[in-house]
């Protein structure tokens, strides 16, 4: 499996990069489809344009994330996360901000592990 690391990282659990088009929704706060970079057994990062909905991702409350597979033959529901990071990474061609959102998984349930290992063995970029 091919891992993402960034040069003087330490993390607990290697990142894996996704080959299916994966997005994760948080609940309750928003509705808004967040594209998944990478995950690890120990949390993920997602990619989104803030619109409305910007200060209710943004906030530093503990949330539940839902992870979808595009044609939803996936799904993952209510992992609890903890918000670590929200970044401005780049502008577009028509200006608007892309922000790069990570999440720290908290204690999952041993069904939610087992999914979530079984997501990344089947959907990881080989």
């Amino acid at each position: 499996m091919h891992t993402h690391q960034h040069p003087g990282e330490r993390r607990r659990h290697q990142r894996y990069r996704i080959q299916a088009d994966a997005f994760a929704m948080v609940s309750p706060l928003s509705a808004k489809r967040l594209e998944i970079i990478d995950i690890s057994k120990g949390g993920l990062a997602m990619r989104y344009v803030p619109g409305n909905e910007r200060a209710r991702i943004c906030t530093d409350v503990d949330v539940f994330l839902n992870i979808f597979l595009r044609d939803l033959s996936f799904c993952l529901l209510r992992l609890p996360a903890r918000p670590i990071s929200d970044v401005h990474t780049k502008e577009t061609e028509t200006d608007e901000v892309i922000h790069r959102r990570s999440v720290e998984f908290g204690t999952l349930s041993e069904n939610q592990a087992l999914e979530l290992n079984e997501f990344i063995n089947k959907h990881a970029v080989v």
